[in-house]
């Protein structure tokens, strides 16, 4: 399992250098609105994600931010610098390179200081995101053409991004029954251990979703008191609960690093006390990095906790 190590941003913001040491299971990050917490984020996951960056067009990577180096537990790192003025550079694409202006590419040097393919390092290394509350347009565009083919009355981003969820969910299932199907091999107990795995999502639901009755089915339609209740007829903190969690199991355990920026807005303070812990056993090979503001989510966790001024030298 590949996670991050290190995270080193000279020229943070003209503050200084941030860099920050991390554990490879939870990290809680604080600071003050506009500290830059958000931006961190976002920032190591566009590294992390996209192979090229644009930096006329991508506000994420400021020049603001001279160098950005991205250090992980294999000893492989990823370093990127900020360009000055256009200038061409050689994009390592297939068939042949090609030359590109003002967009940096990123340099990946594994533990022998030889230079790697970013591709290489996708294969590595699994990042995700979120923060549901902010998305960008061609995201809700998207979503928006999604509207007329499904049965939600006025959906908002945060239902279309849990239908979506919910899809993946399922489909994966589906998916991984008929391939145990058509094995010709004895796959009982691997099936059961995927079935189970499948349905840890409900033991964790249960612990924020207390009111509603219990079991909850894969539509994840709900009910309480007799009545049936929709996903998106939820409130906003559960909605926000149940995308989360989806997110994580649809990881299915694999070895992934995930940054979550104030996951736990909307939530209340006991769900906020527990979401750390149900989250972590939810994925146990997942690097949780994630941002708040909320005393109550670091209980528990009071050693993996940094605040951002403490980290700029």
């Amino acid at each position: 399992m590949v996670t991050i190590k290190r995270i080193e941003i000279i020229g943070f913001f003209g503050k200084g250098d941030f860099v920050w040491d991390l554990d490879p299971v939870v990290n809680i990050l604080g600071g003050k609105n506009g500290s830059g917490k958000s931006t961190i984020f976002k920032l190591c996951n566009k590294l992390l994600t996209d192979e090229r960056i644009d930096e006329k067009y991508d506000k994420y990577v400021s020049s603001l931010f001279k160098k950005v180096s991205i250090f992980f537990s294999n000893n492989w790192s990823l370093i990127w610098t900020h360009a000055k003025g256009d200038f061409p550079i050689s994009i390592d694409i297939e068939p042949q390179p090609f030359l590109a202006f003002r967009e940096n590419a990123i340099r990946i040097i594994d533990d022998k200081g030889k230079a790697r393919k970013f591709s290489e390092l996708k294969v590595l290394v699994n990042t995700f995101i979120i923060n549901s509350f902010e998305q960008h347009i061609t995201q809700a565009k998207s979503y928006e053409l999604q509207t007329k083919h499904i049965q939600l009355n006025d959906p908002t981003m945060l239902d279309l991004m849990i239908k979506d969820q919910i899809d993946l969910r399922n489909m994966d299932f589906s998916k991984s029954m008929e391939s145990y199907i058509d094995s010709s091999e004895d796959n009982d107990n691997k099936r059961a251990e995927y079935v189970n795995n499948y349905k840890r999502i409900y033991l964790s639901l249960s612990h924020f979703l207390q009111e509603y009755d219990q079991p909850f089915n894969s539509s994840f339609e709900f009910s309480k008191n007799g009545q049936n209740i929709k996903y998106d007829q939820l409130s906003m903190g559960e909605k926000q609960i149940l995308l989360l969690l989806l997110m994580v199991a649809n990881t299915k355990q694999a070895p992934c690093i995930f940054f979550m920026d104030e996951p736990d807005l909307s939530m209340h303070i006991d769900w906020k006390e527990i979401l750390v812990k149900e989250l972590h056993e939810l994925n146990p090979n997942m690097q949780i990095i994630l941002s708040t503001h909320a005393p109550s989510m670091i209980t528990g966790w009071h050693n993996k906790v940094k605040e951002v001024n403490q980290l700029i030298k």
